[in-house]
């Protein structure tokens, strides 16, 4: 790995490639699709990331269309799925990055130069890679530079305006990974949330009986909270994922509820917001910023009798955040 990652750097293809001209390598041991991103054309960072699957892409493009949204980009880091090197000065790299490059007998000097590895998981902070990462992006890496060449003799073209790109394949032979290059059609992903009905009786008898509080107007987002959980040092630190309720008027924070496991979405803002209107009352309007909070909540809203209005910004919700990521 970090062989592949000294000659990625002495090649700079930073020089020829911006980091949106992604290139698509096959992972041989599953079949995944890594999309590769080249950093480095601005002079600022250097790098290489590695977006998996279909959600790292949406991930990128994710990123790609926030621009200068700094509310936007805080939450969608927290969500990212890739496999990243990056070049940095010796200071900025810890001590398990020194006693491993040490340990392989390699130093590095001057600025961007030391090779540092990280993998960026939805729901954790950025950590140390395992053995299935280590041997993809060692692909990766050498793969970019034969695309690199190949595009210097007019043998591939990578336009990411017009949604072109190649894929690198490999087969095995005789023992032996052969890869070779095919055209690649590079789209963005389309998220689809399946729409959540509410069957319970119980939930819309005591959110029907709740009296209606007609000024109220609530904030409701789900996203991972800025703040690590790691419960044993041995074990990989996670952020939790977090239930947000805030008076847009008052500015209070009604709810903040953290826990553990995405899938259990749906039940936490049904059971949170349930639990609220049953001691409070029905506001008058409900308003959410995601896709994902529009899905779960429309039905909901609909038997209830509730006002659900999609917006571009939460800002009581994303005050409280900005709080807390300051004190993260």
């Amino acid at each position: 790995m970090y062989e592949a990652a000294i000659a990625f750097r002495e090649a700079e293809p930073w020089r020829r490639l911006y980091d949106a001209d992604l290139i698509a390598v096959e992972n041989p041991a599953d079949g995944t699709i890594g999309y590769c991103s080249v950093m480095g054309r601005m002079g600022q960072h250097y790098g290489f990331c590695v977006f998996l699957g279909a959600r790292g892409l949406a991930g990128f493009f994710r990123l790609l269309e926030l621009g200068d949204d700094e509310d936007g980009f805080a939450d969608a880091a927290f969500a990212q799925d890739y496999i990243m090197c990056s070049f940095e000065d010796r200071d900025q790299l810890d001590g398990e990055d020194l006693q491993e490059i040490a340990s392989l007998g390699l130093t590095f000097h001057g600025r961007h130069a030391w090779p540092q590895f990280r993998r960026y998981e939805p729901g954790y902070p950025p950590w140390y890679l395992d053995r299935a990462d280590v041997l993809f992006i060692t692909h990766a890496l050498r793969q970019v530079l034969v695309v690199l060449e190949q595009m210097q003799v007019g043998e591939a073209e990578v336009d990411f305006d017009l949604g072109r790109t190649v894929l690198r394949q490999s087969e095995r032979r005789d023992g032996q990974l052969v890869w070779h290059t095919k055209p690649w059609e590079l789209s963005k992903p389309v998220v689809v949330y399946e729409p959540l009905e509410i069957e319970s009786e119980l939930i819309l008898w005591q959110v029907r009986k709740a009296p209606r509080s007609l000024r109220a107007v609530w904030e409701v987002d789900l996203r991972y909270l800025p703040v690590v959980v790691q419960e044993d040092q041995a074990e990989r630190p996670r952020f939790p994922r977090g239930f947000l309720l805030a008076d847009h008027t008052t500015g209070m924070i009604l709810d903040c509820h953290a826990y553990e496991d995405p899938s259990e979405d749906a039940h936490q803002v049904i059971a949170r917001l349930t639990q609220h209107i049953t001691n409070y009352g029905l506001p008058k309007e409900i308003r959410v910023k995601s896709e994902l909070l529009e899905a779960l909540l429309a039905d909901f809203c609909s038997k209830a009798g509730l006002n659900l209005k999609r917006v571009s910004s939460l800002p009581k919700v994303e005050y409280f955040l900005g709080e807390l990521e300051q004190g993260f």
